[in-house]
């Protein structure tokens, strides 16, 4: 059973990483500074270091805390997708999940996926990113018996966008917005297009060595 000063660590802690979460969306990692987030999350310095022991032990506990919460939220996609016997709207499912997921964890991305700046984050990075490539892969393989070449590709192609929607801007990308969900449309195709046999008239033939 929990006691009241349990009960009350926890919920300090957890006001303090979401205060983190919240800094990193609006200026990346160098808006997280202790009194940054004790301020934010109604608590003292002394509170945080004695939670997480300094800067980097609360940012490690920050990307676990996101990386977690997009491992589910695949699993959860993946789960809804094999639920779906139509092979294009599984995908099209799927594909507006990836979306959605680069859009509402946007910061945590940036922060803890490309702007990785100690060892034991980039290691956590590292291994989130593998296990998130066998979940897609293993996936694509089993529901359209793709070889591992053309499944490899196809989580190419969502860690590429899911890279540059942490970093860019989209009117930074091009002068031609993009909704969401035509993105998403677009992102469905793509992937059917490398995955499924027979799409695009077959595979490509290598073209002439150059002279």
């Amino acid at each position: 059973m929990r006691t009241p000063l349990q009960t009350r660590s926890e919920s300090s802690a957890d006001r303090m990483l979401a205060a983190t979460l919240a800094l990193l969306d609006e200026g990346g990692p160098t808006a997280v500074t202790v009194a940054a987030v004790a301020r934010a999350a109604g608590t003292s310095n002394g509170s945080l270091y004695h939670r997480f022991g300094d800067r980097h032990g609360l940012l490690l506990a920050a990307q676990s805390r996101v990386l977690g919460t997009i491992e589910a939220e695949t699993a959860q996609a993946f789960a809804v997708a094999d639920t779906e016997p139509d092979d294009e709207r599984a995908v099209a499912l799927l594909a507006t999940a990836a979306v959605d997921l680069f859009v509402r964890h946007r910061g945590g991305m940036r922060a803890f996926l490309v702007e990785v700046d100690s060892p034991d984050l980039e290691a956590a990075s590292t291994a989130f990113t593998h296990r998130l490539a066998a979940t897609v892969t293993q996936w694509l393989r089993g529901r359209f018996g793709c070889p591992t070449p053309d499944a490899e590709a196809a989580w190419r192609l969502l860690f590429a966008l899911g890279t540059s929607r942490a970093l860019f801007d989209d009117e930074a990308v091009s002068p031609v917005p993009l909704a969401p969900e035509a993105l998403a449309g677009s992102l469905a195709k793509a992937v059917l297009a490398v995955v499924r046999p027979g799409s695009a008239g077959g595979p490509l033939r290598p073209g002439p060595t150059p002279a």
